[in-house]
């Protein structure tokens, strides 16, 4: 009999099993879910854009053509008088210390400190000055130079923009 009773139980089991599947397969048909695989499978469903109202259609019509006219409109020109002007006062304040430095150079001082050296009670003082002043005169004069080519390629550079502004215009 032992035999007969493990027989109707494993028969048992599996009709509770297969009860309890075909019942959970007819709860999910019934209530229209698919099938998880199914689901998965399938992308959701994305939403419908949103149609925009005519006012809104209106409006962004408006704000284009206003930001078309805004990049179609010339830039305002700049007024560089002033700042040539102020080049050019540079440029005669540069040539007036180009006069009052005249022909001194650097080299100047020599013979000044071989005079002193030939009259022989020059005190150490005065020699130092002299050869601070040598190389005061030679950093002048190179910084004079500089400034005199900036100037020179400002003006230059000013008077083709100038130029190119005039052909631009016409």
């Amino acid at each position: 009999m032992d035999e007969h009773n493990h027989s109707s139980r494993l028969i048992g089991g599996i009709v509770i099993l297969a009860a309890v599947f075909f019942g959970s397969v007819g709860l999910v048909w019934s209530s229209g879910a698919p099938l998880p695989s199914k689901a998965m499978a399938e992308a959701p469903p994305k939403p419908k854009a949103a149609v925009a109202s005519e006012a809104e259609v209106a409006g962004l019509d408006k704000r284009m053509a206003a930001l078309e006219a805004k990049v179609q409109a010339p830039a305002p020109a700049v007024d560089t008088s002033q700042i040539e002007a102020q080049i050019k006062g540079l440029e005669s304040r540069l040539a007036a210390m180009h006069t009052q430095l005249g022909t001194f150079k650097a080299s100047d001082f020599d013979a000044l400190r071989t005079k002193l050296d030939n009259a022989g009670t020059t005190p150490k003082s005065v020699k130092t000055t002299i050869e601070s002043l040598q190389t005061d005169v030679g950093n002048l004069r190179t910084r004079f130079d500089q400034l005199s080519q900036q100037v020179a390629s400002e003006t230059a550079s000013e008077s083709k923009s100038s130029s190119h502004k005039s052909h631009s215009k016409r």
